[in-house]
């Protein structure tokens, strides 16, 4: 994993929890809190899986045979 590959992945984590943060933050200030945590869970959800997608699921974890 090359530095440019180390920071999309780094930028792609705090985007995954920061964007949806704010958010849940503006969402909850004007009173739609029930809303804002839905916003938090789907962003944060979401980022999770694109993670999960794009960086962990083509890493061979084999071991030894």
């Amino acid at each position: 994993m090359g530095s440019g590959e180390k920071l999309r992945f780094g930028l792609a984590l705090a985007a995954g929890v920061v964007i949806p943060g704010f958010l849940k933050y503006a969402f909850t200030s004007i009173g739609y809190e029930a809303f804002g945590t839905a916003v938090w869970v789907s962003g944060y959800l979401t980022a999770i899986l694109v993670i999960w997608y794009v960086w962990i699921r083509p890493l061979d974890l084999q071991g030894t045979s």
